[in-house]
C-alpha cells in the first residue's frame, strides 16, 4: 500500500472543501470561519487554515491524503506549509470567475517549481462550466501549452463524488507512473 499527500489548490470558492466532503472516507477536518470578503467571494464560510480527508480508491490499496489549501493570496503561507511532502496538486479553475485564466496563472506561477522541477504531478480540474461554459477544456489546455506545461485538464464537478472520483483517478495514475519511472531511473 503506497500513502499519497494530495493538495487541492484553488481561489476562494473553487469547490476544494466540497470535491474533499464528497470522497472522503473519514469526517473531514476544515478550518472554516465566517467569510468578511463578501465583495470578492460570495459564500458564507472560506478555510482559512486547510481541509483534510482520505479516500481509498475503488480496486486499489492506495490511499490519497487529502489537504485543501485556503485559496485567498493573504493565506499563501499556508501554501509552502502543507506543500511539504505534497507528491500531487490538484489545481481547481472556477470558470464562473470573471477572470479564471488570470486566477489560475497566479496559483501555477506559485506553485511553479513544484509543477516544474518534478517534485509534484499536477492536474487541473475545471470546475462549475454549468454556470459558465467558456472558456472552454480546449482554451484551457493552450493556456498551459502557453506557460510550458502539460497538465491533464478534466471538467469536474466538486459536488459529485464520481467526478471528484474521476478526477483522483487521473491523479493516481499519474502519481504511479511518476514513482515507477523515477524507480527505473535509480536502476539504472
Amino acid at each position: 500500500m503506497r500513502d499519497f499527500k494530495v493538495m487541492f489548490v484553488g481561489c476562494s470558492g473553487s469547490g476544494k472543501t466540497t470535491a474533499i466532503a464528497s470522497v472522503s472516507e473519514i469526517s473531514t477536518v476544515t478550518t472554516d470561519v465566517t467569510n468578511t470578503d463578501l465583495a470578492n467571494y460570495n459564500k458564507e464560510v472560506t478555510t482559512v487554515g486547510l481541509d483534510y480527508g482520505e479516500v481509498t480508491l475503488p480496486g486499489q490499496t492506495n490511499l490519497l491524503r487529502l489537504y485543501g489549501t485556503p485559496g485567498q493570496e493573504r493565506f499563501s503561507f499556508m501554501w509552502d506549509i502543507l506543500g511539504k511532502g505534497t507528491v500531487g496538486i490538484i489545481f481547481l479553475s472556477d470558470n464562473s470567475r470573471s477572470d479564471p485564466f488570470g486566477e489560475l496563472k497566479s496559483y501555477l506561477n506559485a506553485f511553479h517549481s513544484r509543477l516544474t522541477e518534478g517534485n509534484s504531478v499536477a492536474i487541473l480540474g475545471i470546475v462549475k462550466t454549468d454556470l459558465a461554459p467558456y472558456p472552454d477544456k480546449n482554451s484551457y489546455e493552450q493556456l498551459l501549452r502557453d506557460m510550458g506545461l502539460s497538465l491533464p485538464v478534466i471538467n469536474v464537478d466538486a459536488r459529485d463524488p464520481t467526478s471528484v472520483m474521476l478526477l483522483l483517478r487521473v491523479m493516481s495514475r499519474h502519481l504511479e507512473r511518476s514513482i515507477d519511472n523515477h524507480d527505473e531511473a535509480k536502476q539504472s
